[in-house]
């Protein structure tokens, strides 16, 4: 029961970034990681793995509930049990992850964010990250997580070794559940994660009437606009344009965050910026312990002063 079985979210014969999520919290936890995959020429950094299982059936019913818990069954047949299963914290993942739990009967611990290592234990978040909770599963048996994404790509460790490969033929498919299709979310043109420049507004914008204003300043600075959860939460901009491990995963050359305070999961999605800005009232705002500049004040009032300054030059 030492490895961690990793199932892979794929679609159109594309392996999902997510999944370095996965292998990442495997890294984390010391755990030797077995990729369960479909049967195709998928692109996967092999490096971090330490075996692959390809499948052979169609990605359609490796994404079926009833297929899967056939398909896991082979596998703890010839391995054993494993120490734990790991899902992508997404619609098809968490149907997957939660199907087989009921099926297998063992624990389940849904958008793990965090893990800490010396106390084993897993964070996750409520209510738009205003309450957090830590969890550590009971008992010596197998239990099952998903992963949000954004959140252990980091912790990715390179396994110094060729993956074992072994390929699984014969699963039971036989199911009255059709997969009809792929529906996309609908994409709003500009791509936050290619942007160079960005301007992130969070909770101080104070309310939907001042986001023109920030657009307007956006573009004084040739920036891409984009928000915190709490901006994305109340519809006053789009989804495609939220930072955060329930977002996007950004590094631009510029990020400046306004009324932002800085919630760990905003953290993780911009830290890796080139050059951090941060303009907030509360000097103590978490934002500040990651910014290489920082401005302790109003974020209108920096905001009007900004686009006074650039309108005269």
């Amino acid at each position: 029961m030492s490895y961690a079985l990793v199932v892979a979210e794929t679609r159109r014969n594309i392996f999902e970034e997510r999944n370095m999520d996965s292998i990442g919290l495997c890294s984390l936890m010391g755990k030797d990681a077995f990729l369960l995959i479909p049967f195709g020429d998928y692109n996967v950094s092999e490096q971090y793995l330490n075996g692959i299982i390809k499948v052979k059936v169609e990605e359609s019913m490796f994404l079926n509930p009833v297929v899967m818990v056939n398909i896991l069954e082979k596998i703890m047949a010839s391995h054993g049990k494993p120490y734990l299963m790991v899902f992508t914290n997404s619609a098809s993942g968490t149907e997957l992850a939660s199907y087989a739990a009921g099926y297998f009967n063992v624990p389940i611990i849904t958008d793990v964010s965090a893990y800490d290592k010396e106390r084993g234990t897993f964070s996750k978040s409520y209510y738009s990250d205003k309450i957090f909770g830590e969890f550590k599963p009971s008992g010596e048996g197998t239990f099952i997580i998903t992963v949000r994404s954004g959140s252990f790509k980091e912790n990715l460790c390179d396994r110094n070794a060729n993956p074992s490969l072994e390929i699984v033929e014969d699963v039971e498919t036989n199911t009255t559940r059709t997969f009809m299709e792929f529906v996309e979310e609908e994409k709003s043109g500009i791509d936050i994660t290619k942007a160079e420049f960005l301007l992130s507004i969070g909770r101080g914008t104070g309310n939907n009437e001042e986001v023109a204003e920030y657009e307007e300043l956006a573009k004084l600075l040739k920036a891409v606009i984009s928000g915190s959860r709490p901006v994305i939460d109340k519809l006053w901009l789009p989804k495609t344009h939220q930072v955060g491990t329930s977002g996007k995963t950004v590094k631009p050359k510029v990020y400046l965050a306004m009324g932002i305070s800085g919630a760990f999961q905003h953290i993780a999605g911009m830290k890796d910026s080139d050059c951090i800005i941060a303009v907030n009232k509360d000097p103590e705002a978490p934002i500040f312990q990651y910014a290489h500049y920082g401005i302790i004040g109003d974020m209108h009032k920096v905001r009007d002063k900004l686009k006074e300054m650039l309108k005269e030059g």
